[in-house]
């Protein structure tokens, strides 16, 4: 299917000029023979980005880059010591962890690096003096976004060493994901105190966390929480006549925070992942709202509807990322899992030219804070391609 969708790509793209030029090749031989190197340059750019991609030297550049980005003792001590950065670091870690999990599977040479990688995020992600959070139970229905990524990097961490040292604290953070979402009365957990919106994009991500948990010990804890938190967006949630739901509701199913092609972006991604049903009908609504494509070889996802304004505060739809940055990236990642090898390819294309011209290492020369953005990024970008 991949190789199908390069050929659908390359015929839109190169084919189409090889076809004219062969319609023109006697009225109008000039036209034709730029019409025929035009085609010709395309199909040769187009073949090279396949061959990079289905090669492996497009993930073997973004481990790489990412295993350098996480392995240096600056990096590290800049987010360790950084408590305005901890959601954000969180992220990266749960990314990450997937994505160097994914990696090792065609790369088992690399797992000892790897190894060492996620338990420096176990680590990280269960000291209780960094997130108290692990001693305050009581306030766990106002920690979605934490426990869901946490059991992420747990989970990757545990099923890669098989060494079970974090092993009750991801059981108790599963346990109470499931059990948390399903007597919710919104079957929405807040991702974070204080929160004034309950965020299907974080529990969607819960509900992958609980897959997850439930493939390593063969439990079953994700089947409810999924099927409740599926029932309860498709009867009281769908915004403007689509399945698509707001960016976040309040405790009166009020839209308090529009949907963006970020936050969707990332809804696509983790309901796929947890292999939700209604990641189909999310997909193809999104698809059809949000993508845009220039001559069929190249796509992204725009930040809103052709014609609507970015919304006010865009920032506060995907805490703690900025606003318009990740959709591209979470949206590859969710083409890969849905299978959508023509759309994966598309917004591939447009990664690396965009690379070409912007190479990953430059990431190296800004700001710790911009690279850990940075790396958020290449891990994204990684889940993507290592996804079998």
């Amino acid at each position: 299917m991949q190789f199908l969708a390069f050929i659908a790509i390359f015929l839109l793209g190169a084919g189409v000029f090889f076809l004219l030029a062969y319609l023109l090749r006697k009225r109008l031989q000039k036209l034709s023979l730029a019409l025929l190197g035009i085609g010709t340059i395309i199909g040769l750019v187009l073949i090279g980005l396949y061959v990079v991609e289905a090669g492996g030297w497009e993930r073997e550049g973004l481990y790489r880059q990412l295993n350098y980005g996480l392995s240096r003792d600056t990096q590290r001590d800049f987010i360790s010591r950084q408590e305005d950065l901890q959601e954000t670091a969180l992220l990266l870690m749960s990314l990450s962890s997937t994505g160097l999990r994914n990696y090792l599977t065609d790369y088992p040479e690399e797992r000892a690096r790897i190894a060492e990688q996620l338990g420096w995020m176990a680590r990280y992600v269960t000291d209780e003096g960094r997130f108290p959070a692990w001693k305050t139970r009581g306030e766990w229905e106002q920690q979605a976004y934490f426990l869901a990524h946490a059991s992420i990097v747990l989970a990757n961490y545990q099923s890669v060493t098989l060494d079970e040292s974090y092993a009750e604290q991801w059981r108790r953070a599963s346990q109470f994901l499931a059990t948390g979402i399903t007597r919710s009365r919104y079957k929405h957990l807040a991702s974070r105190p204080n929160d004034a919106a309950l965020r299907p994009h974080d529990n969607a991500a819960a509900l992958y966390a609980l897959r997850l948990y439930d493939e390593y010990f063969g439990d079953s804890l994700a089947v409810s929480a999924s099927e409740d938190w599926v029932h309860y967006l498709e009867r009281e949630l769908q915004y403007d006549d689509t399945t698509l739901p707001c960016a976040g509701f309040t405790a009166t199913n009020r839209c308090r925070l529009s949907p963006t092609g970020d936050n969707l972006a990332m809804l696509n991604a983790y309901s796929a992942a947890a292999r939700l049903p209604i990641a189909r009908d999310f997909w193809r609504e999104f698809r059809h709202y949000y993508k845009e494509t220039t001559v069929q070889v190249f796509a992204n996802f725009r930040l809103v509807p052709g014609g609507e304004e970015i919304p006010e505060f865009c920032d506060n739809h995907v805490i703690p990322l900025p606003c318009g940055r990740y959709q591209d990236s979470y949206g590859q990642y969710a083409a890969a899992l849905r299978r959508d090898w023509l759309t994966y390819y598309q917004l591939n294309n447009a990664q690396l030219v965009h690379d070409l011209f912007n190479p990953p290492n430059q990431l190296w020369e800004a700001r710790p804070q911009d690279q850990v953005l940075g790396m958020i990024d290449i891990a994204l970008r990684l889940c993507a391609t290592t996804v079998r």
